[in-house]
């Protein structure tokens, strides 16, 4: 296990993650244009991505679930956004301990979630197995006991459901991806 730290500050950027190989983008029918699609590492997982990315041309770019970082936040000033959502061509995340830049994020329409850290702005370091991880089987359904949160919004976008953390579990591999990912219902 390994895991992110700023460069700069030393501030950790991620929880323990394990290097995996990095996939192929999902298929464009399995992605949704209305709705945040699932990130495209399963969560506790990160790969290098060796070709170029970004408007920078940023190669070996370290590419997460945004569910795994941590300790930092938007630069709302740089973020640049899609059809509804972060296009994720420029750094628009930033260290909370010190403010660089250390990377950007994806989430738009027709496009899996992902982090991409820049090489130049994070160390890589072995980690203890998972210390952040909770022992309580039931934190991840925690949320259930708050009621949903009332957006108001209605149309094309997405309707007010509960948070759902368990979701970056989802496989893009798996059948009825979809109905698992928008379904409301408390889970057993």
């Amino acid at each position: 296990m390994e895991g992110f730290r700023c460069a700069s500050c030393g501030n950790p950027l991620s929880v323990p993650v394990r290097m995996v190989e990095l996939p192929a983008e999902p298929h464009w029918s399995l992605l949704d244009c209305h709705h945040v699609n699932p990130p495209l590492l399963d969560p506790g997982t990160y790969a290098i991505d060796e070709a170029a990315y970004g408007r920078d041309q940023v190669v070996g770019t370290f590419v997460l679930s945004p569910g795994d970082t941590r300790g930092t936040r938007f630069v709302h000033n740089l973020v640049r956004t899609g059809c509804w959502s972060l296009v994720g061509w420029n750094p628009c995340v930033a260290c909370a301990g010190c403010g660089a830049l250390v990377a950007s994020r994806t989430d738009d329409c027709r496009a899996a979630q992902e982090t991409r850290f820049h090489p130049a702005m994070v160390v890589r370091e072995p980690c203890d197995d998972e210390p952040e991880r909770a022992t309580d089987p039931f934190a991840l359904i925690a949320d259930w006991d708050s009621p949903a949160p009332d957006t108001g919004q209605h149309g094309w976008v997405p309707r007010p459901i509960r948070p759902r953390p368990e979701l970056v579990a989802t496989r893009w591999r798996g059948r009825g991806v979809k109905e698992h990912l928008f379904r409301d219902d408390p889970p057993a």
